[in-house]
């Protein structure tokens, strides 16, 4: 089954939903069982005919050769038939498990920063991790097990009610006795299992949060608490876990119970039948081989049930990340030819929460060649304006419009646009790495450029490697002032026709303030450049200004020399 296929039958994000996606895969895996099983049976019918032979018809080694080499040829058929069934599964399964993740990334990616500010991290990272990996056993071993414990089983007793009526009676008998009480003890594991992945979300969340927060926690001397508060939610969930294996340990001790109890209950019968003279010794002996494996799918099945109530679990914190609402405008991620000369909000409202809007009719205009500022105090509607033009953030009325020179409106507008948030986001590896992050196939001819635009290329050159010099993660080696400008190169090789900035120049010193709002006006010359600003150099250079005040926006002369 394609790709294609599987993402047109996304649909249903339910376990039955995802087991119908794969119904292709699971029914030629169960398929290939079927055809191992009869195979068993054959193989089975074939040694029982030769053992009767040698031991009560006086037949030689040589008289059994063809006998033997159909016997051969059913155990090494059956085992590669059983080999492709599994592996059948499997496939299935990751190819499953693989657009799972990638339909959930993209949905992420549609409900945007917004829409998952209510959603803790680690939750989200473990059901991205532990529960998408979570499922792949139910897929590979669950569902093709469970139909095996249906196939193989009834053709069991089929041929055991051709050899003998009383055998079938006992197997008949006690076969159904150990899926009930799997069931009776499977409800209490289920419920271990939720309780078990619920400590696992609460672990990973609070080891997450420990992480990022070991500064703060060291400089408050808490950091040895914050350990031992890990450390106590990783033993129970340890101890959640063990009783997760006590209930599996129970539930085979019933499977081992029963099968044990019906097989001697066979062997008993048929022995004093035999002594008796009312059965045959093949019939008996091939029966006795067949009982066995009648209860071999149900113990397959009670090895594997544990990763139903598994996915069943992962499968709540799954759902909850798919139920999330897409709050993120989607856009064509490609760069426009054509040059944009202004973007125009137009009767703009917004709002988090139904009829309890942040901006209301919000008209204003971000033209090319001027730098626009936007300022106000905290919780005005600067962010939720900025989310708007970034498509982090849908309005619920009026549009914004990005014209070109002649009029024209386009509506990819918003790939091409620069977003360098406050904190900019740099991660381990070199100067050249960091800034190739925004395309990795430039040469260092644009790099150089780009650096130069942003005013960093002189401290970049003073670095011990320049370009390939390693900065650490968050920028660690550098300045505030030199991380802002990085990130200010960075987001120019992308050669963005739209520069927004928030706070850009905040707790930065002096020298690095200045250097940043010259390197930012330097830009603005060519560039729809927004920022968020409240004070600083940056206001001096700025040719707009927009107040933000209780979901209204306020421009004009007065304000420009209010806020310089």
């Amino acid at each position: 089954m394609s790709v294609k296929v599987m993402m047109q039958s996304s649909g249903n994000k339910t376990l039955a939903g995802f087991t119908r996606r794969i119904s292709f895969w699971l029914g030629a895996s169960v398929l290939l069982g079927g055809v191992a099983a009869v195979l068993l049976v054959l193989q089975l019918t074939v040694f029982a005919q030769i053992v009767a032979g040698l031991a009560f018809q006086h037949h030689s080694l040589a008289d059994e050769i063809p006998a033997l080499k159909w016997l051969v040829f059913f155990l090494v058929t059956r085992a590669l038939l059983q080999w492709a069934a599994d592996m059948v599964a499997a496939q299935g399964s990751l190819r499953l498990i693989s657009n799972l993740r990638s339909e959930l990334l993209q949905h992420l990616f549609n409900v945007g920063p917004v829409g998952m500010a209510g959603h803790a991290t680690g939750a989200t990272v473990t059901a991205l991790d532990a529960g998408l990996e979570g499922l792949e056993p139910y897929f590979t071993q669950y569902m093709p097990r469970a139909a095996m414990m249906v196939v193989l089983p009834f053709m069991i007793l089929a041929t055991v009610l051709h050899l003998d009526g009383w055998s079938f009676l006992i197997l008949a008998c006690t076969g159904p006795l150990i899926p009930v009480f799997m069931a009776l003890v499977g409800y209490r594991a289920q419920a271990i299992m939720d309780r078990q992945w619920t400590q696992l979300l609460l672990l990973g969340s609070s080891f997450l949060d420990a992480l990022q927060g070991m500064t703060s926690l060291r400089l408050l001397g808490r950091a040895r608490d914050a350990v031992a508060a890990v450390a106590d939610m990783a033993d129970e969930y340890r101890c959640t876990t063990m009783s997760v294996m006590k209930v599996a340990f129970l539930t085979s001790a019933v499977l081992e119970f029963f099968a044990s109890l019906s097989i001697a209950l066979v062997a008993v019968v048929f022995g004093a039948r035999l002594l008796e003279g009312k059965a045959d010794f093949q019939s008996a002996f091939l029966v006795l081989l067949l009982a066995p494996e009648y209860f071999m799918p149900l113990r397959a099945f009670s090895a594997s049930y544990h990763a139903r109530q598994n996915a069943t679990a992962a499968m709540a914190g799954i759902s909850k990340l798919f139920a999330l609402p897409a709050m993120a405008a989607r856009h064509e991620n490609q760069l426009l030819a054509e040059t944009l000369v202004s973007v125009k909000c137009e009767n703009l409202s917004a709002e988090y929460e139904a009829n309890r809007p942040v901006l209301s009719n919000i008209n204003c205009t971000f033209a090319r060649g001027t730098l626009s500022l936007i300022t106000g105090e905290s919780g005005a509607g600067k962010t939720t304006l900025v989310r708007l033009l970034l498509g982090l953030l849908s309005p619920v009325t009026g549009r914004i419009v990005a014209e070109d020179a002649h009029g024209i409106a386009h509506r990819d507008w918003q790939s091409n646009i620069g977003w360098v948030p406050q904190r900019p986001c740099l991660v381990h590896g070199t100067v050249a790495e960091n800034l190739r992050m925004a395309s990795p196939q430039a040469d260092i001819a644009s790099l150089r450029n780009v650096a130069r635009q942003a005013d960093a290329l002189s401290f970049i050159e003073s670095l011990p490697q320049g370009f390939d010099t390693l900065i650490g993660e968050r920028g660690t080696c550098l300045s505030g002032g030199q991380v802002q400008r990085l990130a200010l190169a960075r987001v120019l090789l992308r050669k963005p026709q739209i520069l927004i900035l928030d706070e850009p120049t905040a707790h930065l010193d002096p020298e690095s303030e200045r250097r940043v709002a010259t390197a930012i006006a330097h830009v603005a010359t060519h560039c729809i450049v927004i920022v968020i600003a409240h004070r600083g150099a940056i206001i001096t250079h700025a040719q707009q200004v927009l107040r933000v005040h209780k979901g209204q926006v306020f421009s004009g002369p007065h304000l420009l020399e209010h806020a310089a």
